[in-house]
Order: C-alpha cells, then structure tokens, then sequence
C-alpha cells in the first residue's frame, strides 16, 4: 500500500512541476478562441464557418481588449467582421489572406493595429479604397494634400475608418484631421519622404511606422501622440527634433539611428537624454553615469555592468540590463535606485559607502587603483563624477598626476605630509622646502596641488606669496615657529 502511495505522489507531482510550465490554456466562447492576460480577453482564435463575424466586447464578464498577431489569417469565407467597441488593440497579421474580407468596422478605442494586418483582403485589394492621384490638377479642395516638393505625380494611401493603414509617396504629406492611429510600419521605407504633418486628433503611432524614412526632416504634432510604438522612427537619419508630449508612452527605440541620436550633443558622456530622460547608453561601457538632474531612465536603455544613478532619479524602467548577472547599481544608501535595485535583485552599493582611492569599488585600495588613476590621468579611461570624487585625494577638482603620486605614496606606506612648511612633501622641513618656496614665489608659479598648498601657505592667508617665505626663513633660524 505504502509502495501505490508512493507511486501515485510521485506522478502527482512529475504532473505538477509539468503543467507549472505550461503556457494558460487556451479558452472559448461560442467560436472563438481566447486567453486571459491580466484580467482581460485577448482573442486568439476563430473556428467558425460564419461569413459575418462579430467580435465581442466581453467574454464571462471580463473585457476584450485584443485580436492576437495571425487570429483570422487565411479565412477565406469571412466577408464582413464588426470588432466591438472596448477593443484597443489588433495584432500583426490579425486578418491577412481573408481575401472575401471586404467590410471591416472598427471602434475608436483601438489604438494600435499591427502591420499586414488587413493585407491582402478584398478591402485591401479593392482600389476604390485607395487615393490614388496621377495629377496634382486633379486634387479638390477636400483633399488635405501638400504637393509641394514632391517628386512624381503619384500619391497612393489607404485609411480604414480612422486608421491610417499604409502610405505610398515622395515629397510632403498631411494626414488627414480626423486620424486616430497611424498603422505599424504605415510609412515605412518611404526614404524621399521629407515633411509630414500630423492632426490634432492623433492618437497613436504604430511600431516602425516610419522606419527607413530617411530624408524624412520633419513631424509637426508628433506631440499630440499618446502613443508611439517601437522603433517608430528607426533610421530616420534626418530627423534631429523630437517633440514628445511629456506624458507620452514609448520606449528609447524610437530614438534609434536617427538624426537625434547620432548628434554628438544629445549625449553626455556614454548617455543619450530626451528632456533630461535618459533614453540610451553607449555600448561596451563598462561604467555609465547618469547626471544629476535626470529624473528617469526609461524602457529600452539597456547598461553592460556597472551604472551610477543619483538621486534625481525617481523611476526606472524594469530592464535596464542586458545580463543582471554581473549588473551593478552604484547610488545613495536613501535613494530610489536602491529601492530599485532590491526589488530586481541586481548588485547594489552605496556610493556614500566608498573610501577614497577605491576607484574600482572592490573594497581594497591596492595597484589596481593606481593604474586606474594613471589611465584616468593620461585620459586613456573616461572620468566620470564618481571617479573624480574618489580619486581627487588632494581636493583641486581634477584627477591628475599629484593624486597618482598620492595614491603611490598611500600604496606604500607614506601618506603624504601635510606638515606646514614641509612644501615637497617628504616628511621634513629643512633648506629645500625654502628654495623651493622661493622659486614658487619669485617665478609665480601656481600651486595647484590642494595638500601642496596648505603645506606652503604657512600663515594660512590663502595665498603663498612672500609672508610665507619670512615664516619659514624664521622657523630655519630658530626665531620664530611656523604658526
């Protein structure tokens, strides 16, 4: 018995562990298939026969906000679909090769429809619903056409409802006021595209919908967009001004290889900022500092190792590395990066933990610092904030080559002396300091090394001048004790 029990704990469990690692399964209502994602439907099927398909607004009470990538692909029967209002979102694909699709309805709340979504449908297919112009004469006055610039007497575009779902053109383009969303990829590879203009009604812009635009210079009222997808303007090379509403949902792709990014004074440092947001980091930078006024890092900026955030910063997308096996976050004990850092379960240590000289924050001051400063001092390594407050061992505001012989000093053994009067620093006051604080003096040489300084600055005036050298003349005559 005890043998059976055994037995049947074993698969009881084998069956557990098996289906933990199954996707949710796969649900229908009446002829449709669905998942549920966060509370919501997400339509991920039809298998039905129906030549007028209604899509639903909720299934069991729970609201359908999505027709998944490829769900009515290849249906030939279908002649009219109606998606009922709620529905937000229409995948890649959703409705391809349905070539008896001829009749699409579509709500107002949808906010992005993917691309090829309705290709190839009698819809599609159908050239009375293209705009299709051979002659800018023939152009009327309800027409919201810019000719101006363009190229070749041909302008192509199809819209469905308030959806603009693809573009063909040369030259300068006015979607027409009215536009709620603008497909993905609905611009795409349109690279003698130059202006286009957007109306105050827009929405939504789609992932990649202007990829590969690139004489592409201008968007009026991109600021007027909720959403932008992914990749929007992917080599956009002319494109150097971006106006995002502030509470704009998108990620840094949208940035990539445009003429925004690839601008030098965009960045500071290995970072790429938008109002102050940080919106891309350099490749192969083994440390990243993000400035002090940055308020968030947002989604899609991905870090190789190391980043320092200040305290500025209040949000941070969920990824920001590529790997957090070896990711570190390097910020204030009280800041949000180490709220941040705890709940990603990334490496985090406090910057206002740190020792001086401890320029690779390994807990241990030893050579390895000190060719580290030494590439700091002959520029081979980026200084960043950090590295400046840890290395500055003399306090004048740079990392050079007083604080490497300090850090030497330090290495082995031999602080260097802040005696007064002890102006070379080697631990004694004698006829060599007063020769060399005469040279300072007479030649006017500045002394820019802090601790060097107040070593000569004997009557602590703020200025090493001639007073110092009588102080000290005085000292090596036993007349008169440096003060």
């Amino acid at each position: 018995m005890k043998k059976v029990l055994s037995i049947l704990l074993a698969i009881v469990i084998v069956l557990c562990v098996f289906t933990s690692a199954l996707p949710s399964f796969a649900l229908s209502y009446n002829d449709f298939i669905y998942e549920i994602v966060d509370e919501s439907v997400i339509i991920t099927g039809y298998t039905g026969s129906a030549t007028a398909v209604v899509v639903p607004s909720q299934i069991d009470g729970l609201n359908v906000e999505k027709i998944s990538d490829n769900t009515f692909k290849d249906n030939k029967n279908i002649t009219a679909v109606t998606v009922s209002s709620g529905v937000k979102d229409i995948g890649a694909s959703a409705f391809e090769n349905c070539t008896s699709l001829a009749t699409i309805s579509l709500p107002d709340t949808i906010i992005h429809i993917g691309e090829r979504a309705i290709y190839n449908t009698a819809y599609y297919n159908d050239k009375s619903n293209w705009r299709l112009k051979k002659d800018p004469s023939q152009i009327g006055n309800g027409d919201s056409i810019e000719w101006e610039d363009i190229d070749a007497p041909v302008l192509q575009y199809l819209y469905l409802d308030k959806i603009l779902i693809e573009v063909e053109l040369v030259g300068v383009y006015r979607v027409r006021e009215g536009t709620l969303v603008i497909a993905d990829g609905a611009f795409k590879g349109n690279d003698r595209a130059r202006q286009i203009w957007l109306p105050t009604s827009i929405v939504s812009i789609g992932a990649r919908a202007f990829e590969g635009c690139k004489s592409l210079h201008t968007i009026k009222d991109l600021n007027k967009a909720q959403y932008i997808g992914d990749y929007a303007f992917l080599n956009c090379e002319s494109l150097e001004q971006f106006e995002v509403a502030e509470n704009a949902e998108f990620n840094s792709t949208i940035f990539y290889n445009t003429g925004y990014y690839n601008n030098i004074e965009n960045w500071y440092g290995n970072v790429l900022y938008y109002n102050d947001k940080v919106i891309g980091a350099k490749e192969n930078c083994d440390v990243v500092e993000i400035k002090d006024d940055a308020p968030e890092i947002i989604d899609g900026v991905l870090f190789e190792k190391v980043v320092i955030i200040p305290q500025s910063v209040t949000k941070i997308a969920d990824t920001i590395f590529a790997d957090k096996t070896n990711a570190v976050i390097l910020g204030y004990s009280d800041s949000y990066a180490r709220e941040y850092a705890e709940t990603n379960q990334i490496k985090f240590i406090a910057i206002d933990s740190f020792e001086k000289c401890d320029l690779n924050f390994d807990g241990i001051i030893d050579s390895k610092d000190y060719e580290l400063i030494c590439k700091i001092c002959s520029t081979q390594y980026e200084q960043n904030d950090l590295m400046t407050y840890l290395g500055d061992l003399d306090n004048d505001g740079a990392v050079d080559g007083f604080d490497a012989i300090i850090l030497d000093l330090i290495n082995n053994d031999m602080p260097p002396s802040r005696k007064k009067g002890d102006v070379n620093g080697d631990g004694k006051v004698d006829t060599i300091d007063y020769d060399l604080l005469i040279s300072i003096v007479t030649t006017n040489d500045r002394v820019t090394d802090n601790i060097m300084f107040d070593r000569s600055d004997i009557n602590e005036d703020g200025a090493v001048d001639s007073f110092d050298v009588v102080y000290l003349d005085l000292y090596l005559s036993n007349l008169k004790p440096i003060v």
